[in-house]
Order: structure tokens, then sequence, then C-alpha cells
């Protein structure tokens, strides 16, 4: 019977948050941006290595996290490894943009030209 009951209880919520989601009203843009990875560094208050890039054609620059696993501490020689494997390179960054709010750009994927 609980079983049942629980069950009962995520399908009535499922359909509560889709009704939700479609009365809100925010439409989203899928959009590429094609720019270049401009420095790759360690940014040492996340303990991530990162790529910045050049601004794109809207004038946006993109931040993007290129490893994984946090360290409390830069290694130079990886970050010299880092750099010349992406730094200078042509990336395409697909995103969904909300157009009728101040939602943050959700990043679908960055692929390498």
């Amino acid at each position: 019977m609980k079983k049942i009951t629980i069950m009962l209880m995520l399908f009535v919520l499922s359909l509560m948050v889709s009704s939700v989601t479609m009365a809100s009203g925010v439409k989203e843009e899928v959009k590429q941006a094609t720019t270049t990875i401009e420095k790759v560094y360690y940014m040492k208050g996340s303990g991530y290595y990162v790529a910045h890039t050049t601004k794109d054609q809207e004038g946006r620059f993109w931040v993007l996290q290129v490893t994984d696993i946090a360290t409390g501490k830069e290694d130079k020689s990886f970050t010299d490894v880092l750099r010349k494997q992406y730094q200078g390179k042509i990336i395409v960054v697909t995103y969904v943009e909300p157009v009728d709010s101040d939602e943050e750009v959700e990043i679908w994927s960055v692929k390498l030209k």
C-alpha cells in the first residue's frame, strides 16, 4: 500500500512540475557562438583550470572549466601542457539562453574546431 501511495504522489508531483514549467511561458533559444581561447590558467578560488575566450559576435566572453577535478595547488607544468593544448584554438559553444527572463545561460556543448 505504501508503494502505491508513494508512486501516486510522485506522479502527481511530476504533473505539477511540468504544468508549472509550461505555464511559466519562459522561451529558450538555442544559439551557437564561435570564439577563440585566449588564455588558460589555474583559478585559485575554485581550484580548477579554466579557459578564457575572446569576445564572440555578440560581445560575450566565456570562462570554461577545463578540468573536472579541483586541486588545492597549481601544478605549473600541467598549466603549461593545458596552454599548449588549448590556447589559440577556435571553439564553438552551443548554449540555451532564456529569451524572456534574466536566467543564466546554460551551455550544452563546447567543441574544438
